[in-house]
């Protein structure tokens, strides 16, 4: 008789209904479960008398309840989410690090620093000023050095980070194979293991918090798992990944069995850690170094070619070395590349002040080891008075006793040699942006400051084209060594003595005296050292003796012309390539990481959004419902109850039966 097996069947199968709602209801709150549903049917019996009778109903299986559509959103998102999560917050520090607005801040520095050698204009000769120029200097390449040291801790951070990341993927990824295997061998044997799925899916959306991840259905309930077309588990098996550090700083990823095959990571918190430790943060770095180097440049741009309280040099010491054979403009300093640059040197006779200009003509391609010695070489064939030597791969320059050298003045300020009888003299800081040459010519015979005498002034280019001429008269009542003005800031004086006509004397007035930037990288006469922000410094020489700090075009008590172009420095578009001022560029570059990390937050803010969207859809399809799991359990205790009535009912006519 079937009648118990219907209702054993019966009992055997609303228990394991009983218990598959009473789980559900335990894990109503376990991250990653999905709620599971049994496929119920009945139990086919044998044919009787021709009448096929049933054995009541069974559970043939347990699946969870998913939407694959939706689960694979999720994962999208969960990386995107977590990718911009790390650069918004590391972005944040990172704005936190430079810390402006503030009074103590760069801004604040390099204005206090500007300043500073406004007041010196005033007093040129001051020694407290020129101390007070120093120690704001010393502010500014401090929090360049700051700012860059915090930069590196970030980036040491983000390695640290991302070799913790690529340990947990690897933890991960072991774990998911593992929990393959299991399933495999479960579901091979013809069961289901909808908990272990539960468990694996968890482990994957915890990797996709930490890889841009896609996940595979192969046969036997396994999946693989894939990483930019990458395979980080493949059925029971998971690769290993490790992170390395090239010499350029960039931080890579690649397998342990294959190091040259670099992953290409581009969400989650490793693509995130990546994409800042190897583009977001040295392009901010970059910017930082290229603003210290283009302080570095504009200002050394004018104080080498100037001159200390002490006046022209007898000895110059470089401050840079040049040991290796990188072209010498490529050796990160800014020198312009070029085969004729030139350079300018005045070098002064001491006992009679007479000056003489030499122009060297550079090549600025060679590599640097050559470009010393080709420096050192044609100072010393050509530039009278004055010997060149290379010491520990620097430049040394030694004038000879009673002479002295420095590459201030743009033209010869004795232009006619000590046996003029007017002895012209040029004064004044040249303005123009070119190369001139000027000859001045005597209109007329007479005694200057006695007799009215025209002069006629031709202005012409270095290859003889003329520009054109004016004139100055100089009238009975002109005093010896009184101020005649020419042009661009220049001016002309003459001494007591005859002129005869058609007499006359030139000079060339430079635009630039060093056109390519060569003081500034060999060290020469220089304020700051160093190549970028963790490297610029106030050079030793002017920090230990303020009074060398070069403000004047002349060596004249109270010149402070250099000193005007300095302070103009600020005003100037000297950075971004010549685009912008110094303060500028840096707000420009505060302004970008401004703009990068509120835009990070904004996209972030969506992204919670969308996760928290996609998390409701999948609750309402996948989660699990107490009231619903309740009405399940009420609706098969009911059945329950019914078969252990009919197994009573079963078991008294069976009695009956025997009773007869």
């Amino acid at each position: 008789m079937a009648g118990f097996s219907i209702g054993l069947n019966a009992i055997r199968a609303m228990t394991r209904l009983i218990d598959m709602s009473a789980d559900n209801i335990a894990n109503a709150d376990t991250p990653g479960y999905h709620v599971k549903r049994a496929t119920v049917a009945p139990v086919v019996g044998p044919t009787v008398g021709g009448v096929r009778v049933g054995l009541g109903s069974q559970v043939l299986d347990v699946e969870r309840v998913v939407n694959d559509l939706i689960e694979s959103a999720l994962l999208d998102h969960t990386q995107s989410r977590e990718f911009l999560a790390i650069q918004s917050e590391t972005l944040a520090h990172m704005e936190m690090v430079f810390g402006e607005p503030s009074e103590a801040g760069l801004d604040a520095r390099l204005g206090e620093f500007f300043d500073s050698v406004e007041q010196l204009t005033a007093r040129p000769d001051d020694p407290t000023l020129r101390e007070q120029v120093v120690q704001k200097a010393l502010m500014v390449t401090d929090m360049f050095n700051q700012l860059d040291a915090q930069l590196t801790a970030i980036h040491h951070n983000l390695g640290n980070s991302v070799a913790g990341a690529v340990e947990e993927v690897n933890g991960l990824t072991e774990r998911i194979a593992s929990l393959n295997t299991r399933i495999r061998t479960i579901e091979t044997s013809g069961a289901s293991a909808p908990g272990l799925k539960d468990t694996r899916d968890q482990l994957i959306a915890e990797l996709a918090e930490l890889v841009n991840v896609r996940v595979q259905k192969v046969e036997n309930g396994m999946v693989n798992v894939s990483s930019a077309g990458t395979m980080l588990v493949h059925e029971g098996r998971a690769a290993t990944l490790v992170d390395t550090e090239t010499p350029d700083g960039e931080i890579v990823v690649t397998f342990e069995e294959a190091a040259g095959h670099r992953l290409r990571i581009t969400a989650g918190k490793l693509g995130g850690l990546l994409e800042l430790a190897n583009d977001v943060l040295p392009t901010h770095r970059e910017a930082l170094d290229d603003l210290a180097d283009s302080f570095r440049r504009a200002v050394n741009s004018v104080h080498t070619t100037g001159l200390g309280l002490g006046g022209r040099f007898e000895r110059l010491e470089g401050l840079h070395a040049f040991p290796d054979d990188t072209p010498f403009h490529e050796t990160g300093y800014g020198v312009r590349a070029g085969t004729e640059e030139r350079l300018v040197i005045n070098v002064e006779d001491t006992a009679t002040g007479e000056v003489n200009q030499f122009e060297l003509e550079l090549d600025t391609t060679l590599p640097a080891d050559e470009f010393l010695l080709s420096l050192q070489d044609e100072i010393n064939e050509s530039v009278d008075h004055l010997t060149a030597s290379i010491d520990r791969e620097r430049i040394s320059l030694r004038a000879d006793d009673g002479f002295a050298f420095g590459f201030a003045t743009p033209y010869d300020p004795n232009p006619a040699g000590v046996g003029s009888p007017v002895q012209p003299g040029i004064l004044g800081a040249y303005s123009g942006e070119q190369d001139l040459r000027y000859e001045v010519t005597f209109g007329g015979t007479g005694e200057i400051g006695s007799d009215a005498i025209e002069i006629e002034v031709e202005v012409t280019e270095p290859d003889g084209t003329s520009l054109g001429t004016f004139d100055r008269l100089i009238d009975e009542g002109y005093r010896p060594g009184d101020v005649i003005n020419l042009e661009n800031g220049l001016k002309l004086t003459l001494q007591e003595g005859a002129v005869t006509i058609g007499e006359s004397f030139d000079f060339m007035a430079y635009g630039q005296t060093d056109t390519a930037g060569v003081l500034d990288a060999l060290g020469l006469n220089v304020l700051f050292t160093g190549r970028g922000a963790g490297d610029i410094a106030v050079a030793e020489p002017v920090r230990q003796d303020p009074s060398r700090l070069a403000g004047s075009l002349r060596p004249m008590a109270g010149d402070n012309r250099r000193l005007l172009e300095l302070s103009r420095v600020r005003e100037q578009n000297v950075a971004g390539g010549g685009t912008s001022t110094l303060q500028g560029a840096y707000h420009a570059l505060l302004g970008g990481l401004s703009t990068a990390k509120n835009t990070r937050e904004v996209q972030l803010e969506n992204q919670e959004q969308l996760l928290k969207d996609l998390h409701n859809r999948r609750d309402a399809v996948s989660g699990v419902s107490i009231d619903e799991e309740m009405m399940r359990i009420m609706s098969a205790q009911t059945i329950y109850r019914g078969a252990l009535k009919y197994i009573t009912m079963v078991d008294n006519m069976l009695a009956d039966l025997a009773a007869l």
